[in-house]
């Protein structure tokens, strides 16, 4: 009896190791919570070409905006756990569940593969509005209260969670208008339709360069080099309330380990290459390369950091 269980449990395990043995074999399909044009899509197609080499199959970017990432997660997890449905999105899925109410855990049902890196932010206002800083912001949210209102792409990311921050410290009276992801945001908000956004630097500095929005500070440990007048969150002040956005790699949680371990190195040996640090930095993304249990930690950690901001901020599951 004991002969026949061990000889049936480990044919289970020969397919399962076949198949990581040759993987991958074919098409691997990278399905984005944001649209086409935006920071995951800048950053998923800067990685395309070195991660076909390393992987040998094509790199098929799949952007599935809507409904605050709910719809692109869903995908992944209806997917089977062979490695040819992948998730790549941002820091702010560790705390979708406290934000929205979401068919499945954000955290337990997704396994970290890698991190892409991290993006620095623009904090923009129309050309037209007087305020030049953080601070003349808020000066003029408390002079026009309930009149004012912010681009929201998603709830749990910085572009959220800074504008509510700044509301809570300040007491001023601005509105969340939500969004399926920033570009179609930035579209109001170059219009003048909308008073703030907290808009990624590559979306961003080219309307700001162009006169065609203001940039009243930075999302990001340094000055933009080619924005050098716009000073960081923490020069202003507000270091306190950044939210910086990274770019982790996910696959389910059932992911076999070494689908998980192949596609951690082909990720570190992309981001090794200089023609790729070389795009995500045209993008304003820092490389950050991770091991699995680095990545594991820092998703853990903010998490937990974020989770804390959340409840600070008292936002509920339903978001604002």
């Amino acid at each position: 009896m004991k002969r026949r269980l061990f000889l049936a449990a480990a044919a289970t395990l020969v397919p399962a190791a076949a198949r990581a043995d040759t993987y991958p074999s074919k098409t691997i399909r990278i399905v984005l919570p944001g649209p086409a044009g935006g920071l995951l899509d800048v950053a998923a197609r800067s990685l395309s070409e070195a991660m076909q080499r390393e992987l040998g199959q094509t790199w098929m970017i799949d952007p599935r905006p809507g409904a605050n990432g709910i719809l692109a997660a869903q995908l992944v997890l209806a997917a089977p756990a062979d490695g040819y449905t992948l998730y790549l999105t941002i820091s702010g899925h560790v705390v979708l569940n406290l934000l929205m109410r979401a068919p499945f855990d954000a955290m337990a049902d997704f396994r970290p593969i890698g991190m892409v890196g991290v993006s620095s932010g623009l904090i923009c206002v129309p050309p037209a509005s007087p305020a030049n800083t953080i601070a003349e912001f808020v000066a003029l949210a408390r002079a026009n209260p309930g009149k004012l209102n912010y681009l929201n792409p998603g709830n749990g990311t910085g572009a959220h969670l800074i504008p509510e921050q700044l509301r809570i410290k300040y007491g001023i009276d601005i509105t969340s208008i939500s969004y399926k992801g920033l570009p179609p945001g930035v579209q109001d908000l170059l219009g003048g339709r909308l008073d703030l956004g907290v808009v990624s630097t590559a979306l961003a500095a080219p309307h700001v360069r162009s006169g065609r929005l203001k940039a009243i500070g930075v999302v990001g440990v340094q000055r933009v080099a080619d924005l050098p007048g716009v000073a960081t969150m923490a020069e202003q002040g507000e270091g306190e309330l950044e939210v910086q956005s990274s770019i982790p790699l996910y696959g389910q949680k059932d992911l076999p380990d070494a689908i998980v371990a192949r596609l951690n190195r082909a990720l570190g040996k992309a981001l090794a290459d200089p023609e790729v640090r070389t795009r995500l930095a045209s993008a304003c993304i820092d490389p950050t390369p991770m091991s699995l249990a680095q990545v594991d930690d820092a998703l853990r950690r903010e998490h937990l950091r974020l989770a804390k901001l959340i409840k600070q901020l008292g936002i509920t599951a339903d978001g604002v």
